[in-house]
């Protein structure tokens, strides 16, 4: 049995639901218009293994691969957070997972 169609359709919803418009420019290409998902952030105990550590959060977003096919690290996204009117610039710091349908990326604020 082909469940495709339904994950297209669970993806489709997913991002129309929670995702936030956005552009997208990866390294020496041209913008791309889309919706990205922001995700939970994690917390990152650094440096491991030392006696002095700290926790930093780690900010995700999910960016769909039928409408982003690359997401390198330092593509810049022009993306508002939850709440927030105007868009921040963020950089991809580093690629966390590769799905069948989405990319999910760190990112850090463009100071």
């Amino acid at each position: 049995m082909d469940l495709g169609g339904l994950r297209a359709l669970v993806r489709d919803l997913n991002f129309q639901a929670h995702g936030v418009p956005a552009t997208v420019i990866p390294p020496d290409e041209e913008p791309i218009q889309t919706r990205v998902v922001w995700l939970t952030p994690s917390t990152e105990i650094v440096p491991a293994g030392s006696d002095a550590r700290r926790a930093e959060a780690r900010r995700t977003m999910g960016i769909r691969r039928d409408e982003v096919p690359a997401v390198p690290r330092g593509t810049l996204v022009d993306v508002t957070e939850h709440g927030q009117t105007a868009p921040d610039e963020w950089r991809v710091d580093a690629m966390e997972k590769v799905e069948a349908d989405h990319f999910r990326v760190v990112v850090v604020p463009v100071s």
